[in-house]
């Protein structure tokens, strides 16, 4: 596969074109730079006043508390002092003692809203407008590992400075109250939950000393069902039954629902077991043994069974929390509904074990008593259950200092560290200078955008723009040789709008000057830019056609504004001068005719007398300073131009003109909006074609050309005014310091 050429911008292309359309970039750039630095100029200064503050946290507790707690990372204590710092409490309490709300340009606007919408009181509004005012100026930056500064931007610097000053102490002394009190209701509180739990643990060694000391003297408990109880416990054993039943509907239950929620998963699920969970399984059966005994000597409301039903709901929680681990782990990213239904399925299980024993146990009490011996066992299941109370209740009170009172102290000691205990260690410092705005920057981006603006427009351009640029171009779309590229210059321009205004006086008070002394001639005959470039026409036109100067030539363009005019009397002038040729201009261009003004002749009789006349006279033709240089000019205006210069042709005139003068220069319309250049194109040696490069089509300059070559093929060439805009420096004599006069013609006509 051959390489694809790789593509290249053409920087000298784009430099061109910024060139050529410099005002479009020039004028963005400057609106742009004005409209920022105005900005600039109407934004209020803005004034920083910053305090830095340590953290200094002392740990009050012993080092497994605060594994247990944890410490918080830099971060989150950077986010917490931002938090409290912008909390509405914070801020509602510090514009309450600055009096921040009663500020002139608050309370106006809190009244003017009040007016609109009465729901909301004044000072309310004002309050609110104040702390919403006072957080946008807050921010909270780290400084170092323990520190924090804490920066207040306000556009009066006394003022920013009062408020850093007043935010730091009011935050610091908040923030050190709110740990003492934190810390102090820590202990407090778990001063008094050791007191009750240590009390309890007490009492339930206290009752298994008591119990084994009676069994020690030889007390021996008897079967507890006698005469008295064997009523009720008939009825338990009853209840227990029923309950069994019940037991069995639940597991049922449960079973189903958690068939429903796990699906495919229920297979695993069913099978899971562990060390732990049978471990728990089997605590729960012996404390039912304990309730079955006890409930045959006590009421159901009694202290003793309310610390086996607590028991058992501590272990039943255990159990739970090892089911859903067991299940968790058993089936990854199980939902939570799954996790619980398995939970619940295996605690109905348990439960029905549970009930069973129950009955199980009541039931030998009955056959025990019902045979008249005593329970042997009972003694010893007494002793087992009041272990069991005392480990139960010692498991709450370990329970509580690792998980209930941990929390709690976790709780109250992460909020306290939303303060923590803090230190100024760099108070606020009235600031010198503004922060902002960066009246600078401003006006750079200002800048830059408008050159952006700009560079779009030239792009956009440069897009729609169909002119010809360069040489080649031309000479590769018209098919026709480039003979001059006419250099503009400061006396052409003042020329061509001294002209004009010549032009107005005489259509007010009549014909101009006539004395042949134009500013052109005098121009052109020295040694200019734009005398040398015609020079060197002449010279191409020679050379082109093989042979001396051609007798006839016709100068047009295709559009109006191409500077024809001032191309026939320069190129008439250079002949005149520089070749000794007897030359004569004639203005072809009955419509605009110009060649009187730029000669300084008088208009009449000429050319339309003449032809209207058949024939030429002696004041027909205008003589001019320059003594090889004839001008016969438009004559007097005819409404029907087109049909005088039909005549021309073979005419009388023609012929005596091709006899009395060496050369005869024919400056017409333009070919594309009338016929005149094609109608006597077609009768002379040569026509030249003028264009302004960067400005007229490429289509227009085309065809143009192509209407006059189809008439006859004697085009000599193109002459190109403009181009030094398109190409800078092209032709420019300055820029190769050779002489004062500057680049290219330029020429506007009417």
């Amino acid at each position: 596969m051959p390489d694809q050429p790789v593509q290249t911008i053409d920087v000298m292309a784009l430099l061109r074109a910024v060139w050529r359309r410099k005002w479009l970039l020039i004028v963005p750039i400057v609106v742009a730079g004005g409209a920022g630095f105005g900005v600039a100029q109407t934004l209020a200064p803005v004034y920083e006043a910053r305090s830095t503050i340590v953290v200094k946290v002392q740990e009050r507790f012993s080092e497994g508390l605060a594994q247990i707690i944890g410490r918080s990372p830099a971060e989150e204590q950077l986010s917490r002092v931002q938090e409290k710092l912008k909390s509405r409490a914070f801020l509602v309490e510090l514009v309450r003692s600055l009096d921040l709300a009663e500020d002139p340009g608050i309370k106006a606007w809190a009244e003017e809203t009040y007016a609109e919408d009465p729901a909301i009181p004044v000072q309310d509004l004002a309050e609110g407008a104040a702390v919403e005012g006072l957080r946008r100026r807050i921010s909270v930056h780290r400084s170092s590992t323990d520190g924090f500064q804490v920066v207040i931007r306000d556009t009066d610097p006394d003022r920013a400075t009062l408020l850093a000053q007043h935010i730091t102490n009011a935050f610091v002394s908040a923030s050190n109250r709110e740990q003492l009190e934190e810390i102090r209701a820590v202990y407090d509180f778990s001063i008094e939950q050791l007191v009750i739990y240590r009390q309890k643990l007490d009492d339930a060694e206290l009752r298994l000393k008591d119990y084994r000391e009676s069994q020690a003297v030889g007390y021996s408990m008897a079967n507890p069902v006698n005469s008295t109880n064997v009523g009720r416990v008939d009825i338990l054993i009853s209840q227990a039954t029923v309950e069994r039943d019940r037991a069995g509907e639940r597991v049922n239950e449960k079973r189903n629902d958690l068939m429903g929620l796990a699906g495919n998963s229920y297979n695993r699920l069913s099978v899971l077991e562990s060390d732990l969970l049978t471990s728990y399984s089997e605590q729960l059966v012996e404390l039912e043994r304990e309730v079955a005994s006890v409930l045959v000597l006590s009421a159901q409301e009694g202290p003793e069974i309310t610390t086996l039903y607590v028991s058992e709901a501590e272990k039943k929680d255990q159990y739970r929390q090892e089911a859903r681990r067991l299940a968790a782990a058993a089936v990854p990213g199980a939902a939570p509904d799954i996790l619980e239904a398995f939970a619940q399925y295996r605690i109905a299980q348990v439960e029905e074990q549970m009930i069973s024993e129950r009955a199980s146990v009541l039931g030998r009490f009955m056959r025990d008593y019902t045979r008249g011996r005593a329970s042997a066992a009972g003694s010893q299941l007494e002793i087992t259950r009041l272990e069991q109370e005392v480990e139960s209740t010692r498991a709450l009170y370990e329970a509580f200092l690792q998980q209930t009172a941990a929390g709690q102290i976790t709780e109250a000691l992460e909020a306290a560290r939303a303060g923590g205990r803090f230190e100024i260690i760099e108070p606020p410092v009235r600031p010198t200078s503004p922060v902002a705005p960066d009246k600078l920057m401003i006006l750079v981006m200002s800048v830059f955008g408008g050159a952006v603006v700009g560079l779009a427009a030239i792009l956009v351009s440069e897009q729609g723009d169909t002119s010809f640029k360069n040489i080649d171009e031309i000479e590769a779309a018209v098919g026709v040789p480039v003979l001059a590229t006419i250099p503009s210059s400061d006396v052409l321009r003042g020329i061509s709008a001294r002209e004009k205004k010549a032009a107005k006086k005489v259509r007010k008070k009549g014909a101009g000057p006539s004395n042949g002394d134009s500013e052109l001639l005098r121009h052109m005959v020295r040694e200019t830019a734009v005398s040398f470039e015609f020079r060197r026409m002449a010279r191409r036109i020679a050379r082109g056609v093989g042979r001396d100067i051609p007798k006839s030539i016709l100068v047009t363009s295709a559009n109006r504004g191409e500077g024809k005019s001032t191309a026939a009397a320069s190129l008439a002038i250079t002949l005149a001068k520089h070749y000794g040729h007897r030359t004569v201009l004639v203005d072809c261009d009955l419509r605009k005719p110009r060649a009187h003004r730029l000669m300084a002749v008088a208009s009449k009789p000429g050319l339309s007398d003449a032809l209207e006349r058949g024939n030429l006279l002696g004041t027909d033709i205008k003589p001019t300073k320059l003594p090889n240089l004839f001008v016969l000019p438009c004559g007097t205006r005819r409404d029907q131009p087109t049909w005088l210069l039909e005549s021309m042709p073979g005419s009388r005139v023609m012929a005596e003109l091709l006899a009395s003068f060496d050369t005869v220069i024919l400056d017409t319309a333009p070919n594309l909006p009338v016929p005149d250049a094609m109608i006597l194109g077609g009768e002379v040696d040569g026509v030249v074609i003028v264009l302004r490069a960067g400005v007229t089509p490429r289509e227009v300059v085309t065809r143009g050309v192509q209407l006059q070559r189809d008439e006859k093929e004697n085009v000599l060439g193109v002459v190109v005014n403009n181009l030094e805009r398109v190409l800078p420096y092209y032709y420019d004599y300055r820029y190769y310091g050779y002489t004062s006069d500057s680049s290219e013609l330029e020429e506007e006509e009417e």
